[in-house]
């Protein structure tokens, strides 16, 4: 992606139907990029104390800081964004081939577009840059991501979560899809486990908030994470909801960042509605402030819709790749209707509902030991477990996805009778070896 003609051009564009809602829905679903690439605006001129801001000061869009940038341009948090939110309207998220697609205008953005990158993420497309030629870029990336972790150990900055709120939009019908895809497309990047819970947790955040019309209760959220760093995630909330947000500076950790972000929204500062004093407060936050703006703003405009933006912000908001405020909302617009249309042609087979019920009569938790894609998924996911899908040709996969987020396909097949004893196996199988599981002392499931 070199620039706006990658994006589906205005001429291609039909007025936005909407499939996911009404007109005060469909303003919440404009409000989140819109939010975020305000928020993002609004931090440029502060990052790292780029300019002065007095205690009692409001924010403006003066522009300057890291880039510099001009009055209201964004970041790279809502120029990664954008990326991700050009291929879910185009393709969708769910296939890798979408994945590859956005690996591939990162690191076109990289080498054309961008005017700010974090050392982690510009190291990572740098070295998928080197193969550029490759069809599989998303496994490259993961590839130089995983091994990045397992080098430093130090992989849990920011950069995931401050472009994650298109992946909320794309699976506004499908919660189980989201916290799936959140995570891999932060994984991209970012591999440590807690960019991905961040992600998965703020993208839910942004659902409920579109689907509701109101802020969601963070805490609640939790439930969405693997069980065990469900406990630690809701004492870092309820930090959040404690402090104000320049206790969690510096905040180029994702956690501290989503609790800055966070306490922002729990703790305005000054007059105005609660999106303006929520963002201000979240540049106040000092440190990485359009990182921490933009994360609010996406979860602020989801809640309260782009009606909430303040005039003069939506006239001077706009960056990479030549688009403004206009753009943003057609770009959401597009990416929530293809995400509806994914949905309902997604529809689980009646075949793996039956083999789903099946698994969890025997005991085995879904979520926890398997996965049968496109089911929603009561309380978190585990990092490990054994998946089947359906794909549109009829193909059955049964594929295996490690503690690492490596995705190893198992078995690839048009009959059902050799894809349903492999999946219940390996299911049983990754069951037995955790402790957690003991199989019926006949193993009729055989047959």
């Amino acid at each position: 992606m070199t620039g706006r003609a990658d994006l589906p051009s205005q001429e291609a564009m039909n007025p936005p139907v909407h499939a996911t809602g009404d007109a005060a829905r469909a303003d919440r679903i404009e409000g989140v990029l819109l939010g975020a690439a305000c928020g993002d605006a609004l931090g440029v001129p502060y990052e790292f104390g780029s300019a002065p801001l007095a205690p009692d000061e409001p924010p403006r869009m003066i522009g300057g800081g890291l880039g510099p940038y001009e009055p209201g341009e964004w970041s790279d948090d809502t120029q990664m964004a954008v990326v991700i939110a050009g291929v879910a309207a185009a393709q969708g998220l769910r296939h890798v081939t979408a994945l590859d697609a956005v690996v591939r205008g990162w690191v076109d953005w990289l080498d054309g577009g961008a005017t700010d990158v974090g050392n982690q993420t510009r190291q990572v497309l740098r070295e998928v840059g080197v193969g550029r030629g490759s069809p599989h870029a998303a496994e490259r990336a993961r590839l130089v991501s995983y091994s990045l972790h397992a080098q430093t150990g130090h992989t849990a900055g920011n950069g995931s979560l401050m472009r994650t709120a298109p992946v909320a939009l794309a699976f506004l019908d499908d919660p189980a899809a989201l916290a799936e895809r959140s995570r891999a497309i932060s994984g991209l990047t970012h591999a440590d486990p807690l960019t991905g819970d961040a992600c998965v947790l703020w993208c839910h955040a942004i659902r409920r908030a579109v689907l509701d019309g109101e802020m969601p209760e963070l805490a609640e959220l939790v439930a969405e994470l693997p069980m065990e760093r469900r406990d630690q995630w809701a004492a870092w909330i309820a930090d959040a909801e404690r402090r104000t947000p320049s206790t969690f500076a510096p905040n180029g950790y994702v956690v501290t960042a989503l609790q800055a972000a966070w306490s922002a929204i729990r703790h305005p500062v000054g007059e105005g509605s609660p999106v303006v004093t929520s963002l201000v407060a979240a540049v106040h936050a000092g440190d990485d402030t359009d990182t921490v703006a933009a994360i609010a703003g996406a979860l602020l405009g989801a809640a309260h819709g782009a009606s909430s933006l303040p005039e003069e912000w939506l006239e001077a908001v706009h960056g990479w790749p030549g688009l403004r405020a206009d753009d943003l909302r057609d770009l959401a617009a597009r990416v929530a209707d293809r995400g509806a249309e994914d949905a309902a042609a997604h529809r689980v087979p009646d075949e793996l509902h039956e083999v789903a019920e099946h698994l969890v009569a025997l005991g085995l938790g879904e979520g926890h030991h398997f996965l049968v894609e496109g089911r929603p998924v009561p309380g978190g996911r585990s990092s490990e477990l054994i998946g089947l899908r359906k794909d549109d040709d009829g193909t059955y996969e049964v594929w295996y996805v490690g503690d690492r987020g490596a995705h190893r396909t198992l078995l690839e097949t048009s009959e059902w009778s050799a894809a349903r004893p492999r999946f219940v196996e390996e299911v049983a199988r990754l069951g037995e070896s955790r402790g957690d599981w003991r199989p019926p002392r006949r193993r009729w499931w055989r047959r």
